[in-house]
């Protein structure tokens, strides 16, 4: 680590409190290997403060990638949701609890964070019901959560990394929005704090600055408009629910402006 990154990283640390958080990252964050050292840093040092963290994790882009290697038709889009035909399904799971899952745990073990690797598949921590099949094929909506068993985790001072693939009504693989999982975890342990970390500070306004505060009314008149594009969407969606299912401070934005205070924060 560089020392200027490490004295960001030390600033970040000291106005970090005790906490019970879900921390989201998105799949084309993690898939940068300075990221992936940044988060690990981020991580320990939440965990090292007292804190209990679940990270829940995406991977859009290897996704893409496995399908253009095994000749799958590329994935198409609905409002930034992924549709996953059956003959995508088995790379969703190969990328989200293979390989990406596998990474994160490795970076953050060798940082000395006690991290678990599972799905919501494992223990049945996550169960969902298909959202459109036919339109999204194996596409899962707002899951429900096993908090007992996460909360069991935590008490053994683990650090979940938690996939997004869901046991589905057929006993079969759902791929779930991360974003929505994470919002649907963190309800269901009433954490203290929901981040959602991004390749960008914050959600940026008409003018592209970021927004440092927005209530329901701010978020929807963005998504109405033409500035929340992509995987923008189903984050801005689910930090709005969680802030009105009561998550004390719910955050978009990059490490570092989560770290110093300048992400942006959703408010009922």
């Amino acid at each position: 680590m560089t020392a200027a990154r490490a004295a960001e990283h030390a600033r970040g640390a000291a106005a970090l409190a005790p906490e019970r958080a879900v921390l989201k990252a998105g799949g084309a964050v993690v898939s940068d290997p300075d990221f992936l050292a940044a988060l690990a840093d981020h991580v320990a040092e939440r965990v090292s403060a007292g804190g209990a963290l679940i990270l829940v994790h995406g991977g859009g882009e290897l996704i893409t990638e496995l399908e253009r290697r095994f000749g799958v038709s590329a994935a198409v889009k609905h409002q930034g949701l992924r549709a996953t035909p059956p003959e995508s399904m088995r790379l969703v799971a190969m990328a989200l609890r293979g390989v990406i899952n596998a990474t994160i745990v490795a970076r953050l073990v060798a940082r000395g964070v006690a991290a678990i690797g599972v799905s919501g598949v494992d223990l049945g921590i996550l169960r969902s019901d298909f959202l459109n099949r036919t339109r999204l094929g194996r596409v899962g909506g707002p899951p429900r959560v096993d908090a007992t068993r996460l909360r069991g985790l935590l008490a053994q001072g683990l650090t979940p990394v938690l996939a997004p693939v869901c046991l589905g009504p057929d006993g079969g693989l759902l791929n779930v929005n991360a974003d929505t999982v994470a919002h649907s975890v963190a309800v269901s342990l009433g954490v203290e704090t929901l981040d959602f970390v991004s390749d960008v500070p914050g959600v940026l306004d008409a003018e592209g600055r970021v927004a440092r505060r927005l209530d329901p009314g701010d978020a929807s008149d963005m998504l109405r408009g033409t500035g929340v594009r992509g995987g923008m969407i189903p984050k801005l969606q689910a930090a709005v629910a969680a802030a009105r299912a009561g998550v004390g401070r719910v955050r978009i934005g990059d490490l570092s402006s989560l770290s110093q205070g300048t992400a942006t924060e959703v408010v009922a």
